[in-house]
């Protein structure tokens, strides 16, 4: 068995978002080599933004299922939910931070609920015209009674695109109690992986502040690193009562590039960039709950970095103190993106996967519960399972709140990613790749994935998994795994532009 972990620290809004759609791709089974647990950090100091908090919530639904789907004894290396993604309170350690640390996806930060003046001067000490002087020489305090002023910022709403205020914070995050736990957590053979935007405040801050307290510990100095660094990809309206102005994210990511080139070159192994012609405008929404962006194909993108760094044998990186970099492309420069644009290697590792899982949750949702009156719907006990059972409960919100809200988002953005056909049915749910079906007075005959087909399959799969599964949820599960490849054999291939 792999001993490593990944330790994945998702920064800010961007940093969230990646990891929501790295939790769809683990879902869907995309394969890790050598990895013991995926332990996604995440950090926003934003504590109501709906980002993060969707991200959170697919995380904890995910390990539900993961620890209800399986048997605790079963070596788990293929199928749905089959990679390890856990909390940091799931890595056993005797070292004193352990004890009460909260089951949580989420790195905690203290103190900020407040002003940026106070968080700075917690009990005024510095008031006094020379020390004022120095603050205001260094930060925006044109306006008092202007919540956005840098001096005046509450920092429990994020950093707003002021990368000099979140520096100061993410510096303070060393004397946390959750991020001495992570310093201890972390194996000299593990690896770590951080996500972050660039063109912001708390993702441009915090990377390189993150870095520097990893790499103070001396034991961490030789584990390997990447980092995924995401530039503009979307814009947002103008607001003139807003502190976010995405006439400045160039400016900003230009900053910030020369800054990492000269500071962070060297310290990184794999360093991923990514970015894309912002032609989405969000709406201009400072942070909280009011933040809720439509996923997008870069942040699906910007996850199978993740799987990339994590695979990558040991023998591949460069030597110490050299960094790689690595972009993405596609096939053709189109504005609507499916299965077909994506080069062999990503097609295999990560769009068979999203279309098998695409397939359960279709028959998982629409075709599954029309079949009551059938032999392996008796034996499995479903019977009121869909709405009173908590596996069920979580399968159900995974596939119809996550899983398939993800996907919808995406194929309603700019740029359109659209691999599948929701409103399809199973023939005709690949994009660009019915799969054939002979029809004789308009009822199937052969080819294609018919209701009689459905009801034989899942029965005979039935049948075949009680005898070594006992478990009816545990055997369902696996019943859903296989009925999604069965469905792939009728597909026979991807869609391709050759």
């Amino acid at each position: 068995m792999p001993t490593r972990n990944t330790f994945v620290f998702g920064i800010g809004g961007t940093g969230a978002r990646v990891v929501r759609s790295l939790t769809m791709l683990l879902a869907a089974g995309a394969k890790l080599n050598d990895t013991n647990k995926i332990i996604p950090v995440i950090i926003d100091v934003d504590a109501d933004n709906a980002d993060t908090s969707r991200a959170l919530a697919a995380l904890k639904t995910y390990k539900y299922i993961r620890e209800h789907g399986y048997s605790h004894t079963e070596e788990i290396r293929e199928g749905f939910f089959s990679t390890n993604l856990n909390t940091l309170s799931s890595i056993t350690s005797d070292n004193q931070f352990a004890d009460g640390l909260d089951d949580s996806f989420q790195l905690q930060f203290e103190n900020l609920e407040k002003s940026f003046i106070e968080y700075l001067d917690p009990r005024g000490e510095l008031v006094g015209d020379i020390n004022m002087d120095l603050l205001e020489a260094l930060y925006d305090n044109s306006d008092f009674s202007d919540p956005n002023t840098e001096l005046n910022l509450k920092l429990n709403q994020g950093f707003k695109g002021n990368p000099n205020i979140g520096s100061v914070v993410f510096n303070n995050l060393a004397n946390t109690r959750e991020f001495k736990f992570v310093l201890k957590s972390i194996g000299e053979n593990d690896r770590i992986f951080i996500v972050s935007s660039i063109f912001g405040g708390t993702g441009s801050s915090g990377f390189p502040q993150l870095v520097k307290l990893l790499q103070q510990e001396e034991k961490l100095r030789g584990n390997k690193y990447g980092a995924l660094t995401v530039m503009p990809y979307f814009n947002v309206t103008d607001d003139t009562n807003s502190a976010i102005n995405s006439d400045l994210f160039n400016s900003k990511t230009e900053a910030a590039l020369t800054y990492y080139l000269k500071y962070l070159n060297g310290k990184i192994n794999c360093f991923y960039q990514l970015w894309d012609r912002p032609l989405k405008q969000y709406e201009n929404k400072q942070g909280g709950i009011e933040q809720k962006n439509s996923a997008h194909l870069i942040e699906l993108i910007g996850a199978t970095a993740i799987i990339d760094f994590v695979n990558k044998p040991d023998g591949s990186f460069a030597p110490k103190g050299q960094t790689q970099y690595f972009d993405f492309g596609i096939k053709k420069e189109d504005q609507v993106i499916d299965i077909r644009h994506f080069f062999p290697s990503t097609a295999k590792t990560i769009m068979e996967p999203l279309t098998l899982l695409t397939y359960a949750m279709k028959i998982y949702l629409e075709e599954i519960p029309d079949l009551r009156n059938e032999a392996f719907y008796k034996e499995l006990g479903l019977g009121d399972k869909y709405s009173n059972s908590a596996f069920y409960q979580n399968l159900t919100a995974f596939f119809s709140v996550h899983y398939k809200n993800w996907l919808m988002e995406m194929s309603g953005n700019e740029r359109t990613f659209q691999p599948f056909n929701l409103n399809q049915d199973l023939n005709a749910m690949v994009r660009e790749k019915p799969i054939e079906v002979k029809k004789i007075l308009g009822l199937v005959t052969n080819g294609g994935i018919s209701d009689s087909y459905l009801k034989a399959e899942l029965g005979k799969l039935e049948d075949e998994l009680k005898k070594s599964i006992p478990d009816q949820d545990k055997r369902f599960f696996k019943l859903l795994n296989r009925m999604a490849l069965e469905c792939y054999k009728k597909l026979e291939a991807l869609p391709s532009m050759i």
